[in-house]
This record gives C-alpha cells, sequence and structure tokens, in this order.
C-alpha cells in the first residue's frame, strides 16, 4: 500500500511575528504494536523457504542477545537493518569523585538505521494523504480540494474489537 499522512500546522516565531506553516505527520492505521513477530515470521519463512517455528525462534531470541551486548558495552550492528547504541547518565555533581556507579543509569537505547534501509525506504515509498476535509473546517479549504476529495474511496482504520474488561 504506502504510508498515509495527515497535514498538520506549526507555529513559528519569525522576524514578522508568528508564521503558520504545514507539515505532513505519519497516521498510523494499524493495529497496536504493528506488525507482530508471529506475521514477520510467517512473512520471511514463506520468502526463505524455512520453517515459521525456525525463524520465529530467531526473532524471539534477537532482542535478548541485543540486551546481552549491550549490557556489556558493546554496540550491535545488523547490517541492512541499523545499529544499537546504548546510552549512559547520572545526576550532576560538584566533584568527580561522587559520580559513583549507583548513580549511574541507562538513559535511552538508540538505534541508526543503516543508510541502505533508509536509501531503499526514500526511493520505494508511497505516500497517500489522508483526506483534508475529514479533519480540518471546511472554510480554510479551497473549493477544489473538498470537491476531489467527495469522490476519495473512504479510509477505514482496522481496529480489533475489544471486550470490556471486567
Amino acid at each position: 500500500m504506502g504510508m498515509i499522512y495527515l497535514v498538520r500546522k506549526k507555529l513559528f516565531r519569525s522576524k514578522e511575528g508568528m508564521k503558520q506553516l504545514y507539515y505532513a505527520v505519519q497516521r498510523t492505521l494499524q493495529p497496536r504494536g504493528g506488525v507482530t513477530t508471529e506475521k514477520l515470521a510467517q512473512r520471511m519463512a514463506h520468502r526463505k523457504g524455512m520453517g515459521e517455528g525456525d525463524v520465529q525462534s530467531v526473532l524471539v531470541d534477537l532482542p535478548k542477545y541485543i540486551e546481552e551486548a549491550l549490557r556489556e558495552g558493546e554496540s550491535v550492528t545488523i547490517r541492512g537493518l541499523g545499529s544499537f547504541n546504548l546510552a549512559i547518565t547520572s545526576e550532576g555533581f560538584e566533584h568527580p569523585d561522587d559520580v559513583m556507579p549507583g548513580k549511574v543509569r541507562v538513559s535511552r537505547i538508540y538505534f541508526k538505521p543503516d543508510r541502505s534501509l533508509v536509501g531503499r525506504l526514500r526511493q520505494n515509498m508511497d505516500f497517500f494523504r489522508y483526506p483534508l476535509s475529514k479533519y480540518f473546517p471546511h472554510e480554510i479549504l479551497r473549493p477544489e480540494t473538498l470537491e476531489r476529495e467527495r469522490y476519495i474511496p473512504q479510509i477505514r482504520r482496522k481496529t480489533k474489537q475489544r471486550t470490556p474488561e471486567r
């Protein structure tokens, strides 16, 4: 399919005063969590001629091995995907002797995508604008936009039916 986007207004201060510009932002039209390990294993097994269980086993274990390497202070690079690096921090102290191991914590994990992955996505990505008339007041839209969007097929959000929790 491709990625559906929304248009959002952002305000900026400029020498002339406040300026508003509009930007594309991602609209997620998928169940929470995206593509699951199971679905990914199905796709990979089908394309590689492997057993789905074997692929799923590797996918399930991969985060454990990445975590293990990060705990050892190493970065992890998966060619074609990208690199994972751990960032640490601590409170600020007035003397270097006060920065003790118990005060250090993980601040975040950085993922840097492989250049080839980014390049492939940039070349082969299709984008579709979610109809502006669905979320912008009609008064601010151009008449030709409203007319054009009148004939766009309805985009429905796919969501799972939730059962009420008790």
